[in-house]
């Protein structure tokens, strides 16, 4: 009987303290936390075994397809699905399978989109493969494993919330990342609103100006690096709080502090949208992840967040249904 596995996983808005929870700034940063929340927009991923000794990787949001012999090698790293081809390379794979996937988030969001569909089909890959694999092995080598695909260091809060869903706080401590999880979904339901720039960024680039900033010892990045951090644990205890106005001001405060980090960080169309949410009603506004592009979160004032989605359509942003949600890495096998 053939194997069929399915897995997926949530993206995430990151609320605060991003970029410390790369190492070595996860490290040097006193006191780093950083603070996100899962979102409703999925990266899904289904594995069946077919004859042969090929494999077959779809990208269906992507319209992208591409094949290989098994043994996967160096040369097939090269293609239009080489992230999930990287990803098949580091399981032991013995007989034939087709990969789809299908990821919600539109490219280059900056919401972790790439590290949620490595996530899933890590999770996806392990199961098909007959590997048992802990949360912590997984989130080790899919982190790895991008890393090696995008040439420059990547932080473990995407894969942190792609694994566990819900409101968190991430502490990075000398014996690694503590999560501490946090109230808050109903809350941030009724006040938070995402929206596309329709400028896909890209966060190597962006991640990989402020490391290089800080780590040259740049006084006002070092110094914005741990204000961030501090936003970040002031963040946390908001949200522990219940105390949705004061996280709103918090986002605002990180936001400002990202968007002077590096050039790179903020867009014309970036600022244009924070003008018109803050005009509207929101207590707060940062782009998400590294900036450069990508989505933009606000936090309205109580009974303005229809308001203030209607301000970021009108900038020209476009508006996701991406709610907090709770659910994390979900998995399922069948034979037939």
């Amino acid at each position: 009987m053939s194997l069929r596995v399915s897995a997926s996983a949530p993206t995430r808005v990151d609320l605060a303290g991003g970029t410390l929870d790369i190492w070595p700034l996860s490290m040097i940063v006193a006191d780093a936390a950083t603070v996100n929340v899962a979102i409703g927009l999925r990266a899904k991923v289904s594995i069946e075994a077919r004859k042969g000794r090929s494999a077959r990787f779809v990208s269906v949001d992507r319209g992208a397809t591409q094949r290989c012999r098994l043994p996967i090698r160096e040369a097939d790293l090269d293609g239009p699905l080489s992230w999930l081809v990287r990803l098949a390379a580091g399981f032991d794979l013995q007989e034939g399978f087709e990969l789809r996937c299908e990821a919600e988030a539109p490219a280059g969001a900056g919401l972790g989109g790439s590290s949620a569909l490595g996530i899933a089909a890590g999770a996806a890959l392990a199961r098909f493969a007959g590997e048992r694999l802990s949360k912590e092995a997984l989130l080790r080598r899919v982190m790895n494993l991008e890393t090696r695909q995008l040439s420059v260091p990547t932080g473990n809060q995407d894969y942190l919330a792609a694994i566990h869903g819900g409101v968190a706080t991430y502490h990075h401590e000398p014996d690694g990342t503590r999560r501490e999880a946090l109230p808050g979904i109903e809350g941030l339901n009724r006040r938070l609103v995402v929206a596309y720039t329709e400028e896909p960024r890209n966060s190597g680039y962006s991640n990989w100006d402020m490391f290089r900033r800080f780590v040259e010892g740049e006084r006002t990045t070092v110094r914005r690096m741990e204000a961030i951090a501090d936003v970040a644990r002031r963040m946390s205890a908001a949200l522990g709080a219940g105390d949705l106005d004061a996280v709103g001001a918090l986002l605002g405060e990180e936001g400002n502090l990202r968007a002077r980090l590096a050039p790179s960080v903020t867009t014309d169309a970036i600022r244009r949208a924070g003008r018109a949410a803050r005009r509207a009603g929101a207590l707060g506004f940062k782009v998400c992840g590294a900036g450069g592009g990508g989505c933009v979160a606000a936090l309205a004032a109580e009974g303005r967040r229809e308001a203030v989605a209607a301000a970021l359509s009108r900038a020209g942003a476009t508006l996701l249904d991406a709610p907090a949600v709770s659910r994390g890495l979900t998995v399922t096998a069948r034979r037939g």
